[in-house]
């Protein structure tokens, strides 16, 4: 290095913060402003800009390629997450994505986004109300004229039990994992299907459409399901995301929609309080996002959990459409067919007639009326899984073309 290089190399280390900004929007701010109209590069191919004669080679990979090294990464990882919980002798808990700590600071930033703490309420449970009081504000409802006093009938400790346990619908309001909640938990009982899939909270039925629509295709969930140690509570998925497979793990926390039982001194038994988990926070049901069908099953919620960590946060389900969630967890290309558009009815008809062989289908209902409730049946606004087409014979002998949605 000569000296000049030197001085300039010195120099530059000695930059202020600011010139070196400074310097830094210099190189992007011109005198003739114009729009950009592409993004991404105009061809598929990338040249060294050292070499105009540089060989072109490919940008593009095999989606096949790019889905073997997460699946490969994903069960390294779990391989990884279950030696250290035998030698620590404890339960993984994700750091990454952990929902309870998240739900006991109310911070909630998994459950819609980073909000500040003032954002967010500061209990999700609601005050425990005394027996006086409750007869109190009775009293004032049948002496208002709201209830007739002969015709009420109050059993006022249920009618106490349920106040305080009812919980606030806009967040959840309990965090356990599967063992808790579950009184065996499986995570599927007699393989992946439609029927398992139930939607709890939240508004992202586009997205368990896609759900629903993979389970028709035998071994496509196994492939996004990729390992998992149910002891240890650690579960490893893989995703389609941004153009490439991506892999992921969580732990087994999830969210309730009933609040934890919050203790009664004359309950020295503590029967009251088996009573109300066994009644509230027991089973699939006792979930505040997607469950399965079966009490005891526990793929759908957990599935759910880990898409929801690749994209951020539970919110990031909400909207969309089925076909945006098919690509995320099959890596296909889907293409979204319009009804009144259809060129060839009979076209169309042969391709639903190879559902779930060929092709997968979903269906969704978007509509700007927001006084129109349903057309024929299909409820606006909403998605469902296409599972079968057939043609079959009415009792006049004509052919009748019949679509199952779910």
């Amino acid at each position: 290095m000569d000296s000049q290089e030197k001085n300039n190399s010195i120099g530059s280390k000695e930059q202020a913060p600011q010139q070196v900004i400074s310097d830094f929007w210099d190189k992007f701010i011109i005198k003739s402003p114009s729009k950009a109209t592409s993004i991404l590069p105009r061809v598929s191919y990338a040249v060294s800009p050292q070499s105009k004669n540089a060989k072109l080679a490919p940008e593009c990979h095999n989606v096949s390629v790019s889905y073997e090294a997460a699946a490969a990464e994903c069960r390294k990882t779990v391989d990884a997450i279950v030696r250290q919980c035998q030698l620590t002798n404890e339960k993984f808990t994700d750091p990454d994505f952990d929902l309870e700590i998240d739900f006991s600071s109310r911070k909630w930033n998994y459950f819609h986004g980073l909000l500040t703490r003032d954002s967010c309420p500061s209990s999700r449970r609601v005050p425990k109300i005394s027996v006086d009081k409750l007869r109190d504000s009775l009293d004032v409802i049948l002496s208002s004229g709201i209830l007739r006093q002969e015709t009420c009938f109050v059993n006022l400790e249920a009618l106490q039990d349920s106040l305080r346990a009812k919980p606030n619908a806009s967040h959840p309001a309990a965090v356990h994992r599967t063992h808790y909640i579950f009184e065996n938990p499986s995570f599927c009982v007699d393989g992946y299907t439609f029927s398992d899939v139930r939607q709890g909270r939240g508004e992202n039925c586009a997205w368990l459409s896609a759900v629903s629509t993979i389970c028709n295709v035998e071994k496509l969930v196994d492939r996004v399901c990729v390992k998992r140690d149910e002891k240890c509570g650690v579960y490893g998925f893989v995703f389609y995301r941004d153009g490439e497979w991506i892999s992921t793990v969580v732990d087994d926390n999830l969210y309730m929609e009933w609040p934890d039982f919050e203790g009664d001194p004359w309950d020295s038994s503590g029967e009251k309080e088996r009573s109300y988990k066994k009644k509230y926070q027991t089973g699939s049901d006792a979930l505040y996002f997607a469950r399965c069908e079966d009490k005891n099953e526990t793929w759908l919620p957990l599935l759910e959990k880990a898409f929801a960590k690749v994209h951020g946060d539970y919110d990031a389900l909400n909207g969309g459409s089925p076909g945006e969630g098919v690509e995320d967890l099959t890596g296909g290309v889907t293409t979204t067919i319009t009804l009144n558009k259809v060129l060839d009815q009979e076209k169309l008809w042969q391709q639903l007639l190879q559902a779930n062989k060929e092709f997968v289908f979903a269906l969704a209902s978007p509509t700007k009326d927001t006084y129109a409730k349903a057309i024929e049946g299909i409820t606006l606004n909403h998605a469902y899984a296409i599972l079968r087409a057939t043609e079959e014979a009415d009792e006049d002998g004509k052919k009748v073309k019949l679509v199952l949605i779910r």
